[in-house]
């Protein structure tokens, strides 16, 4: 009869990933996930294309500073080698069925090296995030096993992430026009484990199962800066992706669509020391399967000053393509920084806060992030 009961417990353990399915109709849930719960029903957590100059905006400026890998037009602007990385930090509060916990993660999403090699042709390399994965999830219920019930705690974990290692190309056509192309090698791989464990050790062992599932895929991406005046410029970008693969054992166990994303932004330059920008972009999440939704979000946010140190402030908002809810996830931001250079402009230091706060299917999520960029012009 033991060994039954065992069979019992196995075949749950291998059904334990469909929990995550009904984790806000579970009050007994402890969430202690590194990344944000709102990734862990779907793909994951979308990474941010920005340098830390750019997310000090809420993400406005991206389009056209040429550290941040959103867009590829904006290297043309590149006029000698520039170097890149960053550093971010996050403390947050989530709460679900009454449950609440504090989680933090510290992160490295970006570096870069881009230059201009010939003529007006300025090119690109480098990794960012495209997918955290990383989440901790445990759940306390009971079930019946020879008519008597048996609570338990099952735990699941992943442990990882997909990077988009980025290859670009830049250049003016005109004085007024620059374009850009690039191509996307997604890849990356995660350490999944379940593990159930029976408050009666004595009779029940404790069952665990884990597996390494690498991710592949490709993508391609366009875009265009567009100077209507010395102060005005406009920007334009689309990406499509195909598809993330997933494999266990060098097998492909899983294959899912990725979005296509089209954006634009505007950036006005009153003056030298004083520039104003907004950006926004599409998602198509929607095409990942069941659960995903597309995705719409804005930034907007101004640089004032020059030199030495300027300060830097912005908001964002918009969804999240994943969720426990039946529409989409919000979340909306606040962020400011500034930065210093050093060695007589050929290092630049950043420096940049964020307060996001998201909701949807009754998990609320804040988060506090710390962001420590650098930026090196030999």
């Amino acid at each position: 009869m033991m060994r039954a009961d065992r069979r019992t417990g196995g075949r749950a353990v291998g059904a334990m990933v469909l929990a995550l399915v009904s984790l806000t109709a579970s009050p007994a849930v402890r969430l202690t996930a590194q990344d944000s719960q709102f990734g862990i029903r779907g793909l994951g957590t979308p990474g941010r294309w920005e340098s830390v100059r750019a997310r000090s905006t809420g993400g406005a400026f991206a389009p056209f500073d040429l550290t941040s890998p959103l867009m590829e037009a904006s290297l043309a602007d590149a006029g000698r080698l520039v170097a890149g990385a960053m550093e971010g930090a996050s403390y947050r509060r989530s709460e679900l069925a009454g449950t609440v916990a504090s989680l933090r993660e510290t992160r490295f999403p970006l570096m870069g090296l881009s230059g201009r090699v010939f003529g007006r042709l300025a090119v690109s390399g480098g990794f960012t995030t495209y997918l955290d994965r990383s989440w901790d999830v445990t759940i306390r219920d009971t079930v019946v096993l020879r008519g008597t019930p048996q609570p338990y705690t099952d735990e699941i974990a992943s442990d990882g992430g997909v990077a988009d290692l980025r290859l670009a190309a830049a250049t003016r056509l005109r004085s007024w026009l620059a374009v850009g192309a690039g191509v996307h090698f997604l890849s990356g791989s995660t350490r999944v484990s379940a593990t159930r464990r029976f408050d009666d050790s004595t009779s029940y062992q404790k069952l665990q199962q884990s597996d390494e599932v690498s991710y592949d895929g490709f993508g391609v991406s366009g875009s265009l800066l567009l100077d209507l005046t010395r102060a005005l410029r406009l920007a334009a970008w689309a990406r499509s992706d195909d598809r993330l693969r997933a494999r266990v054992g060098g097998a492909v166990t899983a294959e899912t669509d990725l979005p296509t994303m089209i954006g634009g932004g505007v950036r006005l330059a009153p003056s030298p020391s004083a520039r104003l920008a907004a950006a926004v972009a599409w998602r198509s999440w929607s095409s990942a399967g069941p659960g995903s939704f597309n995705t719409l979000s804005w930034s907007a946010g101004m640089e004032v000053g020059g030199g030495l140190a300027p300060f830097r402030l912005g908001v964002r908002g918009g969804q999240l393509p994943f969720g426990p809810g039946a529409t989409a996830p919000t979340e909306f931001g606040i962020a400011a920084g500034t930065g210093r250079a050093f060695a007589e402009g050929r290092g630049i230091i950043d420096f940049g806060v964020e307060r996001l706060q998201r909701s949807g299917g009754g998990l609320e999520e804040r988060v506090w992030t710390f962001l420590l960029g650098l930026t090196i012009r030999p």
